[in-house]
């Protein structure tokens, strides 16, 4: 099997990346780089160069629409409405024609192998008062977390998996909460998304991304941060971004201008997931 190089892995991103933002564009549908491919276009002037994904945001007014509408002749869409058994709560475009994916963390059921893929995540109206977001943020946080043990069960045991992994998933099917224990992913997820769908006729002064809640952050912002877009250059295209993306990112990475040392220059995913170019699967 041939593995995608990170720079193949980038390049199959970006083509994703060039299409929706063409569909985007000529159909008034509000998007923006996000995380570390937004801090990528202001520091770098295209991707991160260890990192190996695309991230972006919408609404969730734009997001549900995006969703609905979305085609493409070389590319596919996945969320739970067209997928059911999809382990995840937000949606990906994928290449399914000439990729496959070789993973130790599924995030969908019946087709275990798509292809390289960019994350869409909605935005969701959050609380105005802060405290208030902080519990939703939390309580998103500890929901997937359960779903991810719940999804780690589900892992591909293939050929020359480490013995570790295969203690692991056991590991995860015992130490899934009591209540969620014995329920499927892709249930936990839609349960999620149906609570987050009913605010969304309600909205607030701020916004927040309930779906893939970082550990490591509390993310809350003023809705008018995601009104206003600007174009900003990545690997040579112009993509859109929040208006004003250095109080964006400040929220997101603090001093995002100062590199990592190199000992963190990494590509974390590497550790659990492959793709591989389909004609050379055998």
């Amino acid at each position: 099997m041939k593995e995608l190089s990170l720079k193949e892995l980038q390049g199959c991103c970006l083509e994703i990346l060039k299409d929706v933002d063409a569909f985007c564009r000529t159909n008034e549908i509000n998007y923006s780089l996000a995380y570390g491919s937004l801090l990528g276009a202001v520091r770098h002037k295209g991707f991160i160069p260890w990192d190996d994904d695309v991230d972006i945001v919408m609404p969730r007014k734009d997001y549900e629409r995006f969703c609905r509408e979305y085609r493409s002749g070389n590319f596919r869409l996945i969320c739970q409405d067209n997928t059911p058994d999809c382990f995840i709560p937000f949606a990906r475009v994928t290449d399914f024609t000439r990729t496959e994916s070789r993973t130790y963390a599924p995030w969908m059921g019946s087709m275990q192998n798509p292809g390289v893929w960019i994350d869409v995540f909605p935005l969701d109206y959050a609380p105005d008062d802060e405290s208030e977001n902080l519990a939703v943020y939390k309580l998103s946080r500890v929901i997937l977390e359960y779903n991810n043990k719940l999804r780690k069960t589900k892992m591909q045991i293939l050929k020359g998996c480490p013995l570790y992994f295969r203690i692991k998933r056991l590991f995860h099917g015992m130490n899934a909460h009591s209540h969620l224990r014995g329920k499927a992913p892709q249930d936990i997820a839609a349960g999620l998304n149906l609570a987050l769908r009913k605010d969304a006729s309600s909205p607030t002064g701020h916004l927040s991304q309930y779906c893939c809640p970082d550990p490591a952050i509390v993310e809350w912002f003023d809705a008018s941060l995601f009104e206003e877009s600007a174009d900003y250059e990545f690997e040579g295209c112009l993509f859109k971004g929040p208006k004003d993306g250095d109080k964006v990112l400040k929220a997101w990475f603090g001093d995002y201008m100062q590199l990592p040392p190199e000992s963190k220059r990494k590509c974390k995913s590497r550790r659990y997931l492959r793709f591989y170019w389909k004609e050379s699967l055998t």
